[in-house]
């Protein structure tokens, strides 16, 4: 079993040049996913420069499904006129797609997709039955099943213009065809930023990239003071897996309440079936094995198929499960708070911005307004939650599925963790988060020390390998 996305299986990329001096542009895009590179796409008739703390697709949409569908299991907004717009705007996201694949020819296995939304019980076909008024308002078309064999569904829609896609493949196409058009620099990590004489001057690689327009399209924003995003959403995590089948089925489908995403996917000959199971907050996913224990089990009970890949992945949940994208003043931009739907959100979010910048209206533009007041009660609830799990983070030394090769100690007042490898090597690192202080979990699964507050990620060693922490927890040998 190969612990890794089957998108990145196979996938060999050079790295582009990294920043090794001060640079100066009109437009800096920080993050290279897939907001940042549809941005771009949008504004390379620009002076643009473009920068990712890593190597291009090999951030969180790697880690998707692949899924391009409207017909998905948030789509109930308390109101019409944000239910609809919000349809049209992922809508509008998958036509984008289309038409970017359409016309650079790019080969990321794009499949047109049947897409189902079904339900398991009453409480979730009234839902669905919420939905089909949306679906109605909107003049689209759908079919409907009773009681059919779709996962133990009672009742199920059903529409035929949706698609799927390799994520991967997808990005890569689009890297290579922007790096003939602006400025792409790879390892090149955001840290810090400041507002001087009307442009921004960002700290990349201990140099300085001064810019008079400043997109952050990372998966989440490098600085607290980029739109206080900790305190207007929250982290779920949920896992992936990909399994053999005997047939690719042309059809891709979500539960209501969004425990069950399925897919397939044909790679070399091979049929998949992709399969993403309970996405929980991420406090209630500190052990790793143990969930993925239970993720083989369900897979084997219900469908008896022998798991090839297996992965997870984090989304950011916007407290009324709208994206955070647009302006936040001026001349400063976010894109963040994809609420697991990060394909059709990320690419509407970097049509609102391109179209801001380059002085378009967008119908979308207040449904994603960044600074937009957001449900209160759902902001009040998700900060308790927040300040819970931070609270637990500090009380609890060490975890009771920890294992002896892992130990958290109190050294002179401060907090370490310790891993002994397979080798019976000591990697010792310090054991708190520099974004927000909490403290960190250790993952068995992917052998990493997790924040559990906002899902910073560490290696054994202590060296930063997903955001919003900005610096390593090495302990520096004496």
């Amino acid at each position: 079993m190969f612990n890794n996305s089957i998108w990145l299986k196979g996938i060999k990329t050079k790295a582009n040049k990294k920043v090794t001096q001060d640079l100066e542009t009109d437009i800096l895009i920080v993050g290279g996913g897939i907001t940042g590179l549809t941005t771009a796409y949008f504004l390379k008739n620009k002076k643009v420069i473009l920068i990712d703390k890593d190597k291009i697709g090999y951030g969180k949409t790697a880690f998707s499904t692949g899924k391009i569908t409207y017909l998905q299991d948030n789509l109930l907004k308390g109101n019409k006129e944000k239910e609809n717009l919000y349809l049209q705007s992922q809508i509008e996201a998958i036509n984008i797609i289309k038409n970017i694949v359409i016309e650079n020819n790019i080969k990321c296995d794009y499949e047109s997709n049947l897409s189902f939304l079904y339900a398991t019980n009453k409480k979730e076909r009234k839902k669905i039955k919420k939905i089909e008024k949306i679906l109605l308002r909107n003049n689209i078309s759908y079919k409907v099943k009773e009681n059919n064999n779709l996962y133990n569904s009672i009742y199920s829609i059903k529409v035929d213009d949706t698609a799927v896609i390799n994520p991967v493949k997808y990005m890569l196409e689009l890297k290579n065809i922007l790096a003939k058009e602006i400025d792409i620099y790879e390892n090149s990590i955001a840290t810090d930023y400041e507002f001087i004489e009307n442009r921004f001057k960002v700290k990349v690689n201990n140099n300085y990239i001064t810019s008079k327009i400043l997109i952050v399209a990372t998966h989440y924003p490098f600085s607290m003071s980029l739109g206080l995003v900790p305190f207007k959403t929250h982290i779920e995590k949920s896992f992936l897996a990909a399994m053999n089948v005997d047939k690719n089925k042309k059809f891709n489908a979500i539960s209501q309440n969004g425990n069950h995403s399925i897919r397939f996917y044909t790679k070399s000959q091979d049929d998949y079936m992709v399969y993403c199971s309970v996405s929980n907050r991420l406090s209630k996913n500190i052990d790793n094995e143990k969930l993925v224990k239970n993720l083989l089990w369900e897979i084997k009970s219900r469908f008896n198929n022998k798991v090839k890949y297996i992965w997870s992945n984090t989304d950011i949940m916007s407290s009324d499960s709208i994206p955070l994208s647009g302006r936040l003043n001026k001349n400063l931009y976010i894109a963040t708070g994809y609420s697991t739907w990060g394909l059709t959100n990320g690419t509407i979010s970097a049509k609102v911005i391109s179209d801001l910048i380059i002085g378009l209206d967008n119908k979308y533009t207040s449904l994603l307004d960044p600074n937009r007041m957001s449900n209160i009660v759902n902001l009040i609830v998700n900060n308790m939650k927040i300040a819970k799990t931070y609270i637990l983070s500090k009380t609890i030394k060490e975890y009771s599925f920890y294992k002896r090769n892992v130990n958290v100690y109190i050294e002179n007042g401060i907090r370490y963790g310790k891993y002994i490898d397979d080798k019976n090597v000591e990697h010792i690192v310090y054991n708190k988060c520099p974004h927000m202080k909490c403290n960190l979990i250790f993952n068995f699964m992917d052998k990493t020390w997790d924040c559990p507050c906002h899902a910073s990620r560490f290696d054994i060693d202590g060296n930063v390998i997903s955001a919003p922490a900005n610096y390593s927890i090495k302990v520096e040998k004496k």
